[in-house]
């Protein structure tokens, strides 16, 4: 009897939990993680909640000023398996916003979003849609980040590029001066 009623509370745990990770796939949050300048992201969303709009967060952080280019997708597999998304926008603790643009192409939707020269900070994409297959539905997306050079960083470059090109005008004009003289002598 006490296995039996052991073996009830575990399936009655698992249902619980179950119910509980399934309602925690709408309007999650996540922290992306990087590797090298990109990072994948997305969210499904299972049986249950057709008809349900989400807004789904993902957050990261940058330490340097950077240029952003980001895109995500959704592909409807007919009735059971869909997403219409909504929108896509990108916000920043320092007072970036940045929406998306959207396109539809059959069955296909997708948002892409760039930024330049974007300050350090804390930033959030936000995606929002509503789940209308009859099995949920799911959207992947991809962010790039690239860092944008200092402006000593430039400064120094291009005073690199004029020493460097000063010494090779400097140097052709030395080198003409001594084929001048080499005439002077023949002569």
């Amino acid at each position: 009897m006490k296995k039996i009623f052991a073996g009830m509370f575990l399936a009655l745990s698992l249902l619980a939990a179950g119910s509980s990770a399934n309602a925690a796939d709408i309007n999650g949050t996540q922290v992306l993680t990087f590797v090298g300048d990109t990072s994948d992201f997305g969210s499904k969303f299972g049986s249950g909640t057709t008809n349900k709009t989400f807004a789904e967060k993902f957050t990261f952080a940058v330490s340097n000023a950077f240029d952003l280019s980001s895109a995500i997708i959704s592909i409807a597999l007919k009735t059971q398996s869909a997403v219409d998304l909504t929108g896509f926008t990108l916000t920043s603790s320092n007072g970036t916003n940045i929406t998306g643009t959207k396109s539809t192409v059959g069955n296909t939707q997708y948002f892409e979003l760039s930024g330049n020269t974007l300050a350090s900070g804390s930033y959030t994409l936000t995606v929002l849609g509503k789940i209308t297959g009859t099995a949920g539905g799911s959207f992947g997306g991809n962010i790039s980040i690239s860092a944008v050079p200092e402006v000593t960083t430039t400064a120094m470059m291009l005073a690199g590029l004029a020493i460097v090109g000063f010494g090779a005008y400097r140097r052709r004009r030395q080198d003409a001066g001594r084929v001048n003289l080499g005439n002077v002598a023949m002569a």
